[in-house]
């Protein structure tokens, strides 16, 4: 990426993944905070400014897609760069995805260089297609 890393926010509700896909950005040279739910994003996003948020999609409470709602009406943070990860990787859930304001979407699971490389292009500004990063070869 060069330069300083950027500020990231993952949300999941699985901690393993939570901490491996932290622990992949941070050793990419980004900075990273995670959240567990989508209030908890909510909240740390309303307090500190990220360039962007990784966002899982099935979490209890207010899952993936309220959290990328309610960000996208937000004024102070609908200019958030926002992805959605899941396991869901069929189209409609990605082109549902983009309908909805995020950036772009990637698929569950991932290895170290897709999930690097799908953040570096939306970080770059990519086009936001609904399969930047889960159009591999494998299926699962």
């Amino acid at each position: 990426m060069g330069g300083e890393g950027a500020r990231i926010l993952v949300v999941d509700d699985q901690e393993e993944i939570r901490d491996l896909t932290a622990a992949i950005l941070t050793a990419d040279g980004h900075a990273v905070t995670t959240a567990c739910n989508g209030e908890e994003a909510l909240s740390a996003a309303y307090r500190e400014r990220f360039d962007l948020i990784l966002l899982d999609i099935n979490m209890p409470g207010m899952d993936g897609w309220e959290t990328l709602r309610l960000s996208r009406a937000d004024d102070d943070l609908a200019s958030v760069p926002i992805v959605l990860f899941s396991v869901r990787g069929e189209v409609r859930n990605k082109v549902q995805a983009m309908q909805l304001g995020a950036r772009g979407y990637i698929t569950k699971p991932f290895t170290m260089d897709e999930l690097t490389s799908g953040v570096r292009r939306h970080l770059a500004g990519g086009d936001g297609s609904a399969g930047a990063v889960s159009d591999d070869a494998r299926s699962g």
